[in-house]
C-alpha cells in the first residue's frame, strides 16, 4: 500500500473519530469533511500525474451504475450490486480513485434512500472496499480470490455499520449488546456478502474484460 493509501485511511477514521465525539447530530459537518478529504487527497495525485477526461467518465459511469444498481434493488433488502460494481471499478482504477468512488456512490445513493449519521460511515465502509480493491490493479487475480474478497466485503461493510449503530444507539455498551448487535445484523450482511459474490463469480470475468478494454483502449489509470 502506497503511502497516500495509508494517509488517506488514516485520515477517514480520525474524521470517524471525531464523528463519535462530537455526536450524531453534526453529520452533516462530517460527511462535508470526508468529502473534502476524499476529493482533497484524489485531487493531490490527480495534479502530479496525466489525467484525461476520459478518465472522470469512467469514474462517473462507475459510480452511476452502482448508484442505480443500488436503487433498482431497493425492494430487497441487502440485496445490492454496488459492492460488485465497485469492486471492479477500483481494480481498474487503483486504490485512491477506489476510495473517491466509494465515497461518492454512498453519498450519490443516500439522496434517494436518505441522508443521516449513518451517511458518513457508509462512505468510509465504501471507500475502504474501494481502496483494498484499488490494489488489486495491474495483478492477475483468480476469479475465485475474488468471489471471496466479494463475499468479506459484505461483511466488512456490515461491521463498520455495526460500529456506527453501537456508538450511536446502544447504552450501555457491553461484551453482551456488542454481540447481540453483531448478531442482528448477520442475516442481512450475509445475504449481502452471498449476493455480491455470486455476482463476481457469475459475471466477474466479464465486466471486468470489458472495463479493462475500455481502460486499455484509452490509456486509462496508466
Amino acid at each position: 500500500m502506497n503511502r497516500k493509501s495509508i494517509l488517506l485511511l488514516i485520515l477517514s477514521i480520525i474524521v470517524l473519530g471525531l464523528m463519535a465525539v462530537i455526536s450524531n447530530k453534526n453529520y452533516l459537518l462530517v460527511y462535508f469533511a470526508f468529502l473534502i478529504l476524499t476529493f482533497g487527497i484524489y485531487f493531490w495525485k490527480f495534479e502530479k500525474t496525466a489525467h484525461s477526461s476520459r478518465e472522470i467518465v469512467f469514474i462517473a459511469i462507475i459510480c452511476a451504475l452502482a448508484v442505480v444498481g443500488r436503487i433498482i434493488f431497493a425492494a430487497i433488502p441487502s440485496v445490492k450490486p454496488e459492492l460488485f460494481i465497485l469492486i471492479l471499478g477500483a481494480i481498474v482504477s487503483g486504490p485512491e480513485t477506489g476510495f473517491l468512488m466509494g465515497t461518492i456512490i454512498a453519498l450519490a445513493s443516500n439522496m434517494y434512500f436518505g441522508q443521516g449519521a449513518w451517511t458518513p460511515w457508509q462512505m468510509f465502509a465504501l471507500g475502504i472496499i474501494g481502496l483494498v480493491s484499488g490494489l488489486m490493479q495491474n495483478k492477475d487475480i483468480a476469479i475465485w480470490k475474488l468471489t471471496i474478497w466479494g463475499f468479506l466485503t459484505g461483511f466488512l461493510m456490515g461491521w463498520i455499520m455495526d460500529i456506527y449503530y453501537i456508538i450511536g444507539f446502544v447504552n450501555p455498551i457491553s461484551l453482551k449488546s456488542v454481540v447481540t448487535s453483531i448478531a442482528a445484523s448477520f442475516y442481512f450482511d450475509f445475504v449481502h456478502a452471498i449476493f455480491t459474490a455470486v455476482l463476481v463469480l457469475i459475471v466477474g470475468k466479464r465486466w471486468m474484460k470489458l472495463f479493462n478494454h475500455y481502460k486499455q483502449k484509452y490509456n486509462l489509470f496508466q
